[in-house]
């Protein structure tokens, strides 16, 4: 066994002029004696086993997982640069303004990359590499790092921070050292050893993020295994545990966090940090879930008030559940009412402020169930 307390990084090596790093392999058994470790632990359990038991009781909760999984994406890429609102997010491409079309892609292919993912997990399929991989390749079709060897691990250095090595924030490790990283790293991943899942995945996002292995795409793939490593592992009962809005809004320190492992050998403070985002995580998830449900239930009540024309107002803001963002077309093809009555619903449903529009024009126009939306964001 080793003790967390003692944990030794890695080692800088010489590259010509500059060093890469090269992180120790992890898949031992890790003990620690830290007591704010095992309480926030403790807590963090606690919190997850409340979201837990909440997403088993909600009727229809995959309908708001679906819109979690938007919420993540649009955050866990706002990370890596993209700048596209929630709502843009979920519209057509040919919706989007021609300026935002790659980053409305780039969220797009991180939603189709968890929900493969989710679906490997969900047939028996184990976390490894190699699923990592067919989900990078996933990541990176038609977006800006297509041409960085979509699929699979990288060939060549790369770096973070500054224009090259020499004068980069981080490098990560040699090609030459990365087979036995990620082999080191799949079996740490797989092991059944006792170790609580959550300091284990903690461990297993930094030894990632460290090893960098793809050109491109690490950030997103090193976040998209958290909730694949913990649902893989029965720790989650749904997929509805998404740590990247914390992440976003602690950037600097999350990287400070994850660079201070490398530099000081401060492994146990990272796995605190992200405790603490595990906690915030969980609690804000049911709270989301709470109120998505008490939004179901306005409109419900909306509905009732409106007898004369509850039919299609129903349709309407039934199919917006899984689609809060829909143009009249789209709505028309949904809900199997014609353009005309779509056109006619919607007017009240804008009226009623149920529905907001949101290019501002008279012809193709965009629609959003915007309170809904709110939940989430």
């Amino acid at each position: 066994m080793y003790r967390l307390e003692a944990f030794k990084s890695g080692t800088y090596r010489e590259q010509g002029d500059f060093k890469s790093f090269c992180p120790s392999c992890i898949n031992q058994m890790w003990i620690w004696e830290d007591p704010e470790l095992n309480y926030l632990l403790a807590e963090a359990n606690k919190e997850l086993g409340g979201l837990n038991t909440y997403s088993e009781l909600i009727p229809d909760i995959d309908i708001y997982i679906r819109m979690h999984i938007q919420t993540e994406a649009n955050k866990s890429n706002k990370i890596e640069g993209t700048n596209t609102s929630i709502e843009e997010d979920m519209m057509s491409r040919e919706d989007v303004l021609p300026e935002k079309r790659d980053d409305h892609q780039e969220v797009n292919n991180y939603i189709n990359a968890m929900n493969h993912g989710l679906k490997r997990i969900e047939d028996g399929f184990p976390l490894t590499s190699r699923l990592m991989r067919e989900m990078h390749d996933i990541l990176m079709q038609g977006v800006r790092g297509e041409h960085k060897t979509p699929g699979e691990f990288r060939k060549s250095q790369n770096f973070i921070g500054g224009n090259a090595p020499s004068n980069a924030i981080y490098v990560p490790p040699a090609v030459i050292d990365m087979p036995d990283l990620i082999s080191d790293l799949d079996k740490f991943i797989n092991i059944v050893d006792g170790m609580p899942e959550l300091i284990k995945i903690a461990m297993i996002h930094y030894q990632f993020e460290s090893i960098h292995p793809f050109l491109d795409g690490n950030g997103r793939i090193g976040r998209l295994i958290i909730p694949l490593y913990l649902l893989s592992k029965k720790e989650l009962e749904k997929p509805c545990f998404y740590i990247s809005d914390y992440f976003e809004r602690n950037r600097m320190q999350y990287y400070d966090y994850l660079q201070n492992v490398r530099n000081k050998n401060d492994m146990i403070a990272w796995i605190k940090f992200f405790l603490n985002a595990s906690i915030e995580t969980a609690k804000s998830a049911k709270n989301k879930f709470k109120n998505a449900v008490k939004q179901a239930d306005e409109y419900n009540q909306y509905l009732i008030s409106k007898k004369a024309s509850s039919d299609s107002l129903q349709r309407i803001i039934t199919v917006m559940y899984s689609q809060p963002v829909a143009n009249i077309n789209r709505l028309s093809d949904l809900t199997e009412l014609t353009v005309q009555a779509v056109n006619n619903t919607v007017k009240i449903l804008c009226e009623d402020k149920i529905l907001t529009e949101l290019t501002g024009n008279k012809r193709n126009r965009v629609f959003a169930l915007a309170d809904y939306i709110n939940v989430f964001r």
